[in-house]
């Protein structure tokens, strides 16, 4: 999961830099985002079927 949100951001900050359209840098941040939430969520709820807790 980390790698997904570094691989995310890195390719949110070179679009950025490389000036090609904010909207494209912006698209990528929200797809990256979103993953990370859905992720964080399964891990959240697949750690706590196993009896753990926060």
């Amino acid at each position: 999961m980390d790698a997904l949100i570094f691989v995310g951001l890195l390719v949110s900050v070179v679009l950025l830099f490389r000036q090609e359209k904010s909207r494209t840098a912006l698209i990528v941040w929200w797809i990256t985002m979103a993953a990370t939430v859905f992720l964080l969520s399964h891990h959240i709820t697949s750690g706590l079927g196993l009896g753990l807790s926060w």
